[in-house]
């Protein structure tokens, strides 16, 4: 039973046409050869029964389909071993030399010519435009002599009589060879037909997919268009208001409305206890009301933005009335969709940067994603508006109390200088207790001060740190009154003349603070000199005494110390 199937098999795969991977072009040129042999093997059947039935010639009619019958085996293995043209070559050329040959030794000729216009059809389908040109060609030439030969009165011997069965037998089997070819190349054409329609459909699929994608990528791009637009403005923006914390929380709640065409958006901040979100900057109508309301929710317990406030993440509401924990706003009565995102510095909440829409599902990724990277641009703004308002506090209050400490050494110094006034005129430099009421107005407003009697004086103040800590006064002679360019001048040499008072100042305090210093050193020196108490606290006494130019010094233990720590007489 294996044996016979085996026999199927290998029939089947002889019968079957070979295919070659790779070679479209050599794998049909195959199919027509394997269909052309078939009717070939089927009109070789046909033509030696009507030869033996009909035929007057039966021997040689019946050697000329064997021949023809060996010709198409040979290129029937030809084309089993992939030699498709070669075998498309063997059976074109016998064919066309038995059918003319065949022609030129028969009665009539007619029904011939026609099994050669087959065999021109024959030539194109398997070997091309050229191999067709030539059959014809050479079929033209062989009719023209043969037909040229008779009328030149030469005798070819009239093999094969044709007669009327004869010559249906020969246009059947011409037929027969024919039919085969071109039921193949149909079945070609329509399946290139098909799959030319089945590519044109996918091409078109493609081209719907490809203008959608590009769709999408436009929408993308606009979209990331967008976001650059509202990242710049709200950059733009934190560099223009610094730390004017409200109004840059209004502008960056109404770029991002304008740039994404967001229904709503707010900004939340924590409260200095740390238990309320309280609305701080809104870009909507309805939010702006809530802002004069003084709305706010209580972290933990109210609302998406107190979730997300107490748990420090994003929270995303893509259709609210499936969201438990969203809360119906009046003010805001067309949201749809909430996201809710955290501003967050390092580990501590800010607030939360709160985003409404009126359609559902209106956040994608990347919306959330940006929209994130805003939330902690933010976040920053305002913590360095923070910070920075806390640098100018502490710088503010280190300028007053330096301040006052530059006021009170002047005044200490003031009080400790006999003269603390100079006047220089014609003849020379002396102490002064002049005290001008434009001096004593200068002195209490720190501006400069003329005299309105007296054009030629002007008294303008000292100031070290934006303290006045004195005031020079000039006089012109002859009454003449100071010019723009002169008292430019005058105001020029006070700031390098209260420079160099404070710089003088400074120096006295530091060589003060160095004899301090030194004497504390020296009296801590002599008391070190001794280790008997009455002997230290002897010296003690004299030497700060004389150190500190006293009139008197005592120095004295508590009542019961010296009993216990006098040293025993030698």
């Amino acid at each position: 039973m294996s044996e016979h199937k085996g026999f199927r098999d290998r029939l089947k795969a002889f019968l079957a046409a070979p295919v070659f991977e790779g070679d479209e072009e050599k794998t049909r040129v195959a199919r027509l050869l394997n269909s052309l042999l078939g009717g070939m093997f089927v009109a070789i059947v046909f033509g030696v029964c009507m030869a033996l039935l009909f035929f007057t010639a039966k021997v040689a009619s019946c050697i000329a389909f064997g021949f023809l019958f060996l010709v198409a085996l040979a290129s029937k293995l030809l084309l089993q071993k992939g030699r498709v043209r070669e075998g498309s070559l063997l059976l074109v050329a016998t064919s066309w030399l038995v059918v003319t040959g065949a022609g030129a030794v028969s009665t009539n000729g007619n029904p011939f010519v026609a099994v050669s216009a087959s065999l021109v059809a024959i030539a194109g389908l398997l070997l091309g435009f050229g191999a067709a040109l030539t059959v014809s060609v050479l079929s033209s030439a062989a009719y023209l002599g043969v037909t040229v030969l008779r009328a030149l009165g030469v005798s070819l011997p009239q093999v094969f009589f044709i007669s009327d069965i004869s010559t249906w037998a020969v246009l059947t089997m011409s037929l027969l060879l024919i039919v085969g070819p071109l039921d193949q190349t149909l079945r070609e054409l329509r399946g290139s037909l098909t799959r030319v329609r089945q590519s044109n459909l996918e091409l078109e699929m493609r081209r719907e997919q490809l203008e959608a994608l590009v769709a999408q990528r436009t929408d993308e791009l606009g979209r990331r268009t967008s976001y650059l637009g509202a990242t710049t403005a709200i950059a733009a923006a934190m560099a223009a208001v610094r730390q004017d914390t409200p109004s840059l929380l209004m502008r960056v709640t109404d770029v991002i409305s304008e740039q994404f065409g967001f229904y709503h958006t707010g900004i939340f901040l924590v409260d200095s206890t740390e238990t309320w979100a309280v609305l701080q900057a809104a870009s909507s109508e309805g939010g702006k009301r809530m802002m004069a309301r003084g709305h706010r929710l209580s972290i933990g317990t109210e609302g998406i933005v107190g979730a997300a406030v107490a748990r420090g993440e994003v929270r995303i509401a893509q259709d609210v009335g499936q969201d438990a924990a969203f809360l119906n706003n009046p003010d805001l009565p067309e949201t749809r969709s909430e996201i809710v995102l955290p501003l967050r510095v390092r580990n501590k909440v800010l607030g939360a940067l709160d985003v409404q829409s009126k359609t559902p599902q209106a956040f994608t990724r990347e919306d959330v994603s940006i929209l994130q990277a805003i939330a902690d641009q933010v976040a920053v703004a305002i913590n360095n508006a923070d910070l920075l308002r806390q640098l100018e506090e502490s710088v503010s209050a280190e300028r007053h109390l330096y301040a006052a400490r530059v006021r009170e050494a002047w005044q200490e110094l003031a009080r400790q200088s006999a003269e603390p006034a100079y006047v220089s005129d014609a003849t020379g430099v002396r102490p002064a207790a002049v005290w001008e009421p434009r001096m004593a107005a200068a002195l209490q407003t720190g501006q400069i001060v003329t005299d309105e009697t007296d054009p030629s004086a002007i008294a303008l103040p000292l100031k070290v740190r934006d303290q006045v800590i004195g005031v020079l006064d000039g006089r012109k002679p002859g009454g003449a009154m100071w010019t723009s360019a002169e008292m430019a001048l005058l105001q020029t040499l006070a700031e390098q003349l209260s420079v160099a008072l404070e710089s003088g100042r400074l120096y006295r305090d530091t060589q003060l603070r160095a004899a301090r210093e030194r004497l504390v050193g020296e009296v801590s020196g002599h008391i070190r000199e001794t280790l008997e108490l009455e002997r230290m606290l002897r010296t003690a006494a004299e030497e700060m005494r004389q150190a500190l130019d006293l009139e008197d010094m005592i120095v004295r233990l508590a009542p019961g110390a010296t009993s216990d720590a006098r040293t025993p007489d030698a």
